[in-house]
C-alpha cells in the first residue's frame, strides 16, 4: 500500500503546485512593486516551482517505477515537504494578495480618513520588513528540495534504463489488464434485468434508429460488473445465432485508432494482420464488414474525443441492419459521444446478491455446511461490498482460505485497504484517479474531509472548493460555472453518485466507500477526520492543513489550537449535542482558515475575535441558535459564501455588513424578516443568492439598491413594494438586467394603494421562468406581461382583488403552469382566455388552477383548439361558481378536481383522455353522480379513477 499511496499523492502535489502557479498568473506585479519591492524574490520563488514541477512531471512521466526503486522511501518524505512548502507559499501569497486587495479598496478614502490611512500603513509597513524574510525561507527550502529530488532521480531513472521511461504516466502496477469474451457463468448473479433489457436492443432486426448500426453504451464505475454482463450478453446462444461475425476488443486507456482498427481485423478474421497505417486498415475492416450483421464488444472505453470515435467507427457503417456495437466505459461523457440509444447504467448489487457471489466463491459451488454464526459475519461482510462485485469476488478469496468465525470476524472489522485487496482492486480504481486533469483531483482528494455515505450537494461543494483556490478561472466564465463543470466532470467519471433528490428539485451526492478510500489515500496528510474518539491519533497529523472534527466532548477542540496552518474545519458533535460556543482565542490561532463549517451544533454566540480570520471565505453558522453576529464580522473581507440558513433566533446582521464587498454567496432566510434584511445590501454588487429583498422607507433599504445587483440569480421575492414611492424608484431597480434569475416574487403587503405604475416600472428579464404577483390593486396589468417575446413557463396570480383590465396570456410560448388564486373581479378571470384570432391559445399549458373565487359565476372564453397540452385542472373554493364550459376539447386533460363548488349545476362535457376526477364538497354534482342513476354518471362511467369525497366509486369503472 506505500507504494500506491505514494503514487497517488504525486498526483495530488502536482495538483497542488497548480495552485500556487494560479497565484501568481493572476498577481498585480506592479502594484507589488510599489507597494512592498519584492517582485524580484516573487519571481525568483515563481522559478523555483517551475523547476519542481519539472522533477515531479519527469517522475510521474516515469511509469511511477520509482516508487518500487530504492527512493520510494526518500520520494515520500519529497512529496510531504513539497505540500507543506506549497501551501505555505500559497497562505503567504494569499496574504499578499488581501492585503494589496484591502489597500486599493481603501485608497480612495485617504482624504477623509487620515488617522485610519497611517494606522493601516504602520500595520503594512510592519508586514513588509518581514515579507523579503518570509519568501526567502521557502524559496530556500524548495530549492535544496529540487536538488535533492533531481539527483536521486536521475541515478534511479539511469539504472532502471531509458526503454523503462513510458509516455503514458501510469502508476506503477496498473498495467491494463486485457479483457476477452470468457467467462465463469457461475460468477455472474444479479444481473437478470440487465440482461434482458440489453438483449432486446441486440435481438431488434431493424435497427435502433435509422442507420444500419445501433451503439449501446453500457456505463457504470469500476469493479460493477460492466465487463461481465457483455461477456454474459456476448456468449447467450440467442444472441450468437443473431450476428454473422462477433467481435471482442479490449480498449483500455490507450485509445490508438490504428491498433483498435487491427485488434478487430484480427478478432474477426482470426488471423494477425500485417498492415499498420489506417487507411489500409479501414479499408481491409469495411470489406469484412461490408453485407454482414455483426457484432462487436469495444471493452472500457476511456477516450472522450468525438473526433477519436468518427475516425474509428466509420468502416462499421458499412455493416448490414440490425450489426450492433456494445461499448463498456466508466464515463458518462464518452457514452454520450458514442451512444445512439440512451446509455444503460450498471448498479449496485443489493448484500443479499453479494453475499451469494461471496458463497459461491468460498464454497465453489461444493454444498457446505454453515452455522448461524458464521452466516452472520458472512452477510456483514457482504455489506462492505458496497453493491460492487469485483469486491464480492476478491473478497470470498480471501476469505475461502480459512473458513472460521474468527477469521472472518477479523476480516469484518478491518478496512478495506488493510486487507490484500491492493494487486486486484486499486490499480482499477487508480487509473480512473490518475487520468483525471489535475484541476479535478485536487478537488477529488478534498472530499476526503468528508465522512463515509456524507450527502452533499454540488452547489456548496463548489463554494468551498472556490474558497479553497481550486477552481482555476477560464476567461469570463464565472468561478461557479467552471466549478459545476469540475462537478460534473467527477459525477460522469462515476467518482460521485446522486443519493436522491431532497424535494425542492435539488440532488444531493455521496460517493461510494470504495471511491472514498482512494480520496483518503491520495490525500494523507493534507486532510484528517477525527471521529469515534480518535483524538488520540492527531499528534501524528500536526501538518494536516483541513480538518473534519466530530466531537465527543466539547473540550477536545482546544486540542487543535496547535496547527496554525489549518484551511479547512468542520466541525460536528456526537447525537447533535448542543456547543453553545467555540473557545475563545480559537479564531485567534487559526488565521489561515479559509473554510469554516460550523453548523448544526447549537452554536449560540460567535466571538468578536473572528475578524482574525482574514483568509476566511467560506463560513457556515447555519441551524444554530446564535441570536446576534459580531460586528467584527463585517472585517472579514475576503469572505465569498455565509450560511445562515435556519438561525430562527438571529435577530439582526452587523450594521457594517455592506462592507463584505467579496461576498456572493448568502445563504439567510430573510422572507418576511424585516430585521434581517442587510442595509445597504446594493453594495455588495457580486451577490448571486438573495432570498428575498424586503423594500423600506429608510436610506439603504430603497428598491434602487437593487440596481447593480446583476449578478443575482434563481429566485428573489421582492416585499412591501407599497414602499416604492413611484415609477422612477421602480424602474431603478432595473431588474430587467438580471439575466440569471429564473424566479421573481414581487409582493405588495395586504390592503396596499394600486401600485399599477410600480409594476410597470418592475419589468422583468426575457429570460425569466417563473412570476408570482401578490396583493397587487391595480385595476389592470403591464403590457410586459402579456409579451409574446417571454420565455415565462410559469405564473402564479394570487390576491388580485381590484384588477378589471386584464392582459390575455393564451399568446405565451412558454408558459406550462397557471395558478389564479383569491381574484375578486367576477369577470377577471375569463379575460385571460379570449382570443381574437385562429391561433391556438396557450399552446404548452400543462396545469390550469383556479382556486378562492369568491364572485366568479361562469368560465367563459375557452375556445375548441385551446389548451392542447392541459393535463391537470383544478377547481377550488369557488362558492358562487354555477357552469363550465365543454372540456371535451382538451385531448390531453388526465386529472381533473373540483372542490368546494356548492352551486355548480352540471358536469360539462369531459374528454376520453380523463383519467382521474376527484370531486369534493360540492353537493349538486355529488347526487348528479350517483352510480348507473345519476344524470351525469354517463359522462363518468368510463373514467378509470373517480373519487367523490374521499370515496371511490365503483360500476362499470
Amino acid at each position: 500500500m506505500d507504494a500506491w499511496g505514494s503514487a497517488f499523492q504525486s498526483g495530488y502535489a502536482s495538483a497542488l503546485l497548480q495552485v500556487v502557479f494560479d497565484r501568481f498568473a493572476t498577481f498585480a506585479w506592479k502594484e507589488i512593486s510599489l507597494i512592498w519591492g519584492v517582485d524580484d524574490e516573487l519571481r525568483k520563488l515563481q522559478r523555483t516551482f517551475l523547476k519542481i514541477q519539472a522533477v515531479v512531471d519527469r517522475v510521474e512521466a516515469s511509469n511511477m517505477r520509482f516508487f518500487n526503486s530504492s527512493g520510494n522511501r526518500a520520494w515520500q518524505m519529497w512529496v510531504e515537504d513539497l505540500k507543506k512548502l506549497s501551501y505555505d507559499a500559497d497562505d503567504l501569497l494569499d496574504k499578499i494578495t488581501l492585503d494589496l486587495t484591502s489597500f486599493s479598496a481603501n485608497r480612495s478614502l485617504d482624504a477623509h480618513h487620515n488617522n485610519q490611512v497611517q494606522v493601516r500603513d504602520m500595520l503594512l509597513s510592519s508586514f513588509q520588513v518581514n515579507l523579503p524574510k518570509k519568501i526567502s525561507e521557502i524559496q530556500n527550502k524548495l530549492e535544496g528540495l529540487a536538488r535533492e529530488m533531481d539527483s536521486v532521480l536521475m541515478n534511479d531513472l539511469v539504472k532502471l534504463g531509458s526503454h523503462d521511461i513510458a509516455t503514458t504516466r501510469l502508476p506503477h502496477g496498473s498495467t491494463f489488464s486485457e479483457t476477452s469474451s470468457f467467462l465463469d457463468d457461475e460468477l455472474v448473479i444479479g444481473r437478470e434485468h440487465d440482461k434482458g433489457v440489453i438483449k432486446k436492443l441486440l435481438l431488434d432486426d431493424n435497427g435502433l434508429g435509422r442507420k444500419n448500426v445501433s451503439v449501446i453504451p453500457i456505463v457504470g464505475m469500476c469493479g460493477i460488473g460492466k465487463t461481465t454482463l457483455t461477456q454474459v450478453l456476448y456468449n447467450d446462444i440467442d444472441v450468437r445465432k443473431n450476428f454473422e461475425l462477433r467481435m471482442w476488443i479490449s480498449v483500455c486507456v490507450d485509445f490508438d485508432v490504428v491498433k483498435i482498427t487491427k485488434a478487430i481485423i484480427e478478432s474477426a478474421t482470426q488471423k494477425p494482420s500485417k498492415l499498420s497505417k489506417l487507411d489500409p486498415l479501414q479499408v481491409k475492416l469495411q470489406h469484412i464488414l461490408g453485407g454482414k450483421r455483426f457484432f462487436l464488444v469495444l471493452d472500457d472505453l476511456w477516450d472522450e474525443k468525438r473526433g477519436d470515435w468518427e475516425i474509428l467507427s466509420s468502416p462499421f457503417r458499412f455493416g448490414s441492419k440490425g450489426s450492433k456495437v456494445i461499448v463498456t466505459t466508466r464515463s458518462t461523457i464518452a457514452s454520450s459521444i458514442v451512444g445512439s440509444v440512451p446509455s444503460h447504467r450498471v448498479e449496485f448489487l443489493s448484500d443479499e446478491n453479494c453475499w451469494e457471489l461471496i458463497q459461491k466463491v468460498v464454497f465453489a459451488n461444493q454444498s457446505a455446511e454453515m452455522n448461524e454464526g458464521l452466516g452472520f459475519i458472512g452477510r456483514n461482510i457482504a455489506k462492505k461490498c458496497k453493491g460492487l462485485p469485483l469486491v464480492a469476488k476478491i473478497l470470498g478469496g480471501v476469505m475461502q482460505f480459512e473458513i472460521n468465525e474468527k477469521a472472518w470476524d477479523c476480516i469484518l472489522k478491518s478496512e478495506l485497504w488493510e486487507l490484500p485487496l491492493g494487486d486486484n482492486v486499486f490499480p482499477a480504481l487508480s487509473l480512473s484517479y490518475h487520468f483525471l486533469p489535475s484541476d479535478l483531483q485536487k478537488c477529488f482528494a478534498y472530499c476526503s474531509i468528508f465522512p463515509r455515505d456524507h450527502e452533499f450537494e454540488m452547489d456548496d461543494l463548489v463554494r468551498r472548493w472556490m474558497a479553497e483556490g481550486f477552481i482555476r478561472p477560464v476567461g469570463e466564465k464565472r468561478l461557479e460555472d467552471i466549478g459545476r463543470d469540475y462537478f460534473k466532470g467527477l459525477l460522469f467519471r462515476s467518482f460521485f453518485q446522486i443519493s436522491q433528490n431532497n424535494g425542492d428539485g435539488k440532488f444531493v451526492f455521496k460517493m461510494h466507500h470504495l471511491i472514498h478510500t482512494i480520496a483518503q489515500l491520495v490525500s494523507t496528510d493534507i486532510c484528517f477526520r477525527v471521529e469515534n474518539g480518535m483524538l488520540h491519533c492527531y499528534p501524528l497529523f500536526r501538518h494536516v492543513r483541513h480538518m473534519s472534527l466530530h466531537l465527543r466532548q466539547h473540550d477536545e477542540l482546544n486540542a487543535f489550537h496547535g496547527n496554525k496552518r489549518l484551511r479547512t474545519l468542520q466541525v460536528s458533535c456526537e447525537n447533535n449535542s448542543p456547543m453553545c460556543q467555540i473557545p475563545a482565542d480559537l479564531f485567534l490561532k487559526l488565521q489561515f482558515l479559509r473554510v469554516l463549517d460550523l453548523s448544526h451544533i447549537g452554536l449560540s454566540e460567535v466571538a468578536e475575535s473572528i475578524d482574525n480570520l482574514n483568509h476566511l471565505r467560506y463560513l457556515n453558522l447555519s441551524e444554530n441558535r446564535i441570536q446576534k453576529l459580531p460586528e467584527s464580522l463585517s472585517n472579514i473581507l475576503a469572505l465569498q459564501t455565509l450560511g445562515l440558513r435556519n438561525c430562527h433566533d438571529l435577530l439582526e446582521l452587523p450594521r457594517n455588513f455592506k462592507n463584505l464587498r467579496n461576498l456572493r454567496h448568502l445563504d439567510l432566510n430573510i422572507k418576511g424578516q424585516h430585521r434581517l434584511m442587510p442595509s445597504g445590501v446594493g453594495m455588495l454588487t457580486g451577490l448571486q443568492n438573495l432570498e428575498a429583498f424586503i423594500v423600506g422607507k429608510n436610506e439603504g433599504y430603497g428598491i434602487e439598491e437593487l440596481k447593480n445587483m446583476n449578478f443575482l440569480q434563481g429566485s428573489i421575492c421582492i416585499q412591501n413594494l407599497e414602499n416604492v414611492p413611484g415609477l422612477k424608484e421602480a424602474e431603478e431597480a432595473m431588474l430587467d438586467k438580471k439575466l440569471l434569475l429564473l424566479r421573481l416574487e414581487l409582493e405588495w403587503s395586504e390592503g396596499a394603494g394600486s401600485g399599477e405604475e410600480i409594476l410597470g416600472g418592475l419589468k422583468p428579464p426575457e429570460n425569466l421562468r417563473e412570476l408570482v404577483i401578490i396583493n397587487y390593486s391595480g385595476s389592470s396589468f403591464p403590457g410586459w406581461l402579456s409579451d409574446s417575446r417571454c420565455k415565462l413557463s410559469s405564473i402564479y396570480l394570487q390576491g388580485i382583488k381590484n384588477c378589471y383590465v386584464l392582459p390575455s396570456l393564451r399568446q405565451l410560448p412558454c408558459l406550462t403552469v397557471l395558478h389564479i388564486e383569491d381574484m375578486f373581479e367576477p369577470s377577471s378571470a375569463d379575460q385571460f382566455f379570449h382570443g381574437f384570432d385562429d391561433n391556438i391559445g396557450f399552446p404548452l399549458l400543462e396545469s390550469l388552477t383556479f382556486s378562492s373565487m369568491p364572485n366568479w359565476m361562469g368560465w367563459n372564453g375557452l375556445n375548441t383548439n385551446d389548451m392542447p397540452c392541459l393535463r391537470d385542472l383544478t377547481i377550488e373554493d369557488c362558492p358562487v361558481l354555477i357552469s363550465l364550459p365543454a372540456l371535451c376539447s382538451l385531448h390531453s386533460l388526465r386529472n381533473l378536481d373540483i372542490s368546494r363548488c356548492p352551486e355548480l349545476q352540471s358536469l360539462p362535457e369531459l374528454p376520453v383522455s380523463l383519467m382521474t376526477l376527484v370531486i369534493l364538497e360540492c353537493p349538486i354534482l355529488e347526487n348528479r353522480c350517483k352510480v348507473e342513476e345519476g344524470e351525469d354518471w354517463r359522462k363518468i362511467r368510463t373514467i378509470t379513477h373517480v373519487e367523490i369525497n374521499y370515496k371511490k366509486l365503483s360500476g362499470d369503472l
